[in-house]
């Protein structure tokens, strides 16, 4: 009777997982890897297209921290989106850390200076009688590591074998130096000549790839492509995926910090005490 069973078992994950899967069941992009409304020509819905039980049958082989991620709001789970562990608010430190655990090499680091600071370190040289372009750069350059306000504004990493390449962006100092955006992009959408069997191959790639999109991130909220905090605020934290790239970013946070550097630098700027 227990090899009966087991049998059973056996056989039934077999069927799992070595049942096809479409992408054209769940959404179908444009040549340019954008999503489009339809999914199929006779205009088939994810519910027609897909196979009786299909959610029920992924249910059972989801880990115990995505069941958490689920029980919430669709719109709620935008706050616990990663790009390969990579999460919105993170640190440089942290950032660099969970990239290695996932094989990817860092291949650029960009320094960058808040705006109105490097105008207020510009009136400083200028003062000094410091004019030369280069001998002016070099001066602005040092007063801003003098006030730690030269920053890490973007860092790109790769992984080679698989052609995935991540860009991850940061706040200013103002605001702690935080990650407000994540750029995702691989070849899945490359094709590689016109001929059909070329045509195959990128829509296969495109199919895996949509359906691990669907499977981490679940269904978008705001259809065809994108997932929203909060959908009445057009700056709101969100994800945004297309064939090959996915955009996880909070604008929000970006303006923020903007408006926080500002202010900071109007304060800090060296006028002249006049005496009239």
């Amino acid at each position: 009777m227990l090899k009966f069973k087991l049998l059973s078992l056996f056989l039934c994950l077999s069927f799992a997982f070595t049942t096809p899967v479409y992408a054209q069941e769940f959404v179908d992009m444009d040549e340019d890897g954008e999503v489009v409304d339809e999914v199929s020509d006779s205009d088939e819905t994810l519910d027609d297209v897909a196979p009786d039980g299909e959610e029920e049958e992924y249910e059972d082989y989801v880990e115990e921290s995505e069941e958490e991620v689920v029980s919430l709001t669709l719109n709620e789970r935008v706050n616990y989106f990663d790009i390969a562990g990579v999460s919105l608010g993170m640190e440089y430190d942290a950032v660099r850390k969970k990239l290695k655990e996932h094989k990817y090499k860092l291949t650029n680091i960009e320094y960058n200076i808040p705006e109105y600071f490097r105008f207020n370190y510009d009136d400083i040289c200028r003062q000094r009688n410091i004019l030369i372009p280069e001998n002016l750069k070099a001066c602005i350059k040092g007063l801003a590591r003098k006030d730690k306000m030269e920053y890490i504004s973007k860092v790109s990493f790769k992984k080679n074998d698989t052609n995935e390449d991540i860009s991850v962006f940061f706040t200013s100092p103002i605001t702690e130096n935080k990650v407000w955006k994540i750029e995702y992009s691989n070849d899945v959408n490359k094709k590689y000549g016109d001929a059909k069997n070329f045509q195959y191959q990128r829509e296969e790639r495109r199919r895996a790839f949509w359906y691990y999109v669907l499977s981490k991130y679940g269904e978008p909220n705001v259809k065809p492509n994108m997932w929203v905090l909060d959908t009445a605020d057009k700056y709101s934290a969100k994800l945004t995926a297309g064939f090959g790239s996915l955009v996880l970013e909070n604008q929000k946070q970006y303006a923020f910090d903007i408006l926080e550097s500002t202010k900071q630098a109007r304060r800090d700027f060296k006028y002249t005490d006049y005496s009239f």
